[in-house]
């Protein structure tokens, strides 16, 4: 098959097929788990490629993009992995074929603004080139790289608007629209038709960032697909068996040897019994100040210390509806004022 996503699509969901991988995803997932990605993970990896100080282009440029795949794989997992071969390999083979003339002006808008674009200073800082070309298979994966980020942040900004809900400019949206419509160019995705299992499959081969968005929005859209931003990594997701979950089944931040399901659901409970301590120890305090007043109403101490706490505990439950205060800081504060009463 090309080089690309293959992808056997049968209206329902997506099986990803690549070399002895076969993975399920649901509509939308292929996605999600592409947007995961931070494109400043793919540095250390191209500053680690064996062929990188290799002069050859000719000869080793596809070994050092094998190697690149590999380690992306194992870092990334398979769709990142395959699109980013994809990405690079399109543009790796553009500096390849071109001729003195073509490759200055493939290299031009790269070098334009490298040292005051965030982008290409990082991408070019400590690698030991000062800019983007092609004299060594390093820095043309880094000039591969550099065109890479353009069509990544085109990709995300994209799937932004398929799942976050909110608003964009009109302008936006019918730019995206136009790419199903008048500027269907864009769309690199071949179609064949394959015979196996003993029956036939559409199977189509994603070949640029910019294509799987849009092969994966126009069926997200048809299919009413639910996207879901997960409480404990903040990544999107589709939901799969329980409509109604919340956390993801990636590597959660905290812990990469387990889910975000397992971690988040692990931190609600903890919350909770936070939560229900604070309730606890609030109400005991609440109501030893309250039978010490009907024993000695004409105590003004007594009332002043009751409205510190109860206005007290007032303030800090806003900041912590604010994300000002933790419910540990609180918890902290009613015990050094329990501290305070009994040493009165």
């Amino acid at each position: 098959m090309d080089i690309g996503l293959n992808v056997d699509f049968d209206g329902k969901k997506n099986i990803v097929m690549e070399g002895g991988i076969i993975k399920e995803y649901p509509i939308g997932g292929m996605a999600c788990e592409y947007a995961r990605l931070h494109p400043t993970e793919i540095k250390p990896l191209i500053l680690e490629n064996p062929y990188f100080q290799d002069a050859d282009f000719q000869e080793n440029g596809s070994h050092a993009l094998m190697s690149l795949y590999e380690a992306c794989l194992e870092k990334f997992g398979v769709i990142t992995a395959v699109m980013i071969l994809t990405d690079f390999s399109g543009f790796m083979a553009d500096f390849n074929r071109a001729n003195e003339e073509e490759l200055k002006e493939l290299l031009a808008p790269l070098n334009q603004d490298r040292d005051t674009d965030q982008v290409k200073s990082f991408i070019l800082e400590e690698t030991g080139y000062e800019e983007f070309g092609i004299t060594t298979i390093g820095q043309a994966l880094l000039s591969a790289y550099a065109a890479y980020a353009n069509s990544y942040i085109a990709f995300k900004h994209s799937f932004n608007m398929l799942v976050s809900g909110e608003e964009y400019e009109e302008e936006q949206v019918m730019a995206f629209w136009g790419l199903y419509a008048a500027n269907t160019d864009f769309q690199h995705i071949d179609f064949h038709i394959m015979f196996y299992d003993n029956a036939f499959h559409s199977i189509y081969t994603i070949k640029s960032s910019m294509s799987l968005i849009l092969f994966e929005a126009a069926h997200a859209m048809d299919a009413q697909t639910k996207f879901v931003k997960c409480k404990n990594c903040g990544n999107y997701f589709v939901p799969v068996g329980r409509s109604d979950s919340v956390y993801c089944g990636y590597p959660s931040p905290q812990d990469e040897t387990k889910e975000c399901r397992e971690v988040g659901a692990n931190a609600t409970r903890a919350k909770k019994m936070k939560n229900d301590v604070l309730t606890q120890e609030y109400r005991r305090l609440y109501m030893r100040l309250k039978m010490a007043i009907k024993r000695h109403p004409d105590d003004t101490t007594l009332q002043e210390r009751f409205k510190e706490l109860t206005e007290g505990m007032k303030a800090r439950k806003k900041q912590k509806e604010d994300g000002e205060m933790s419910v540990d800081a609180i918890l902290e504060w009613l015990t050094s004022f329990d501290n305070n009463l009994n040493g009165e």
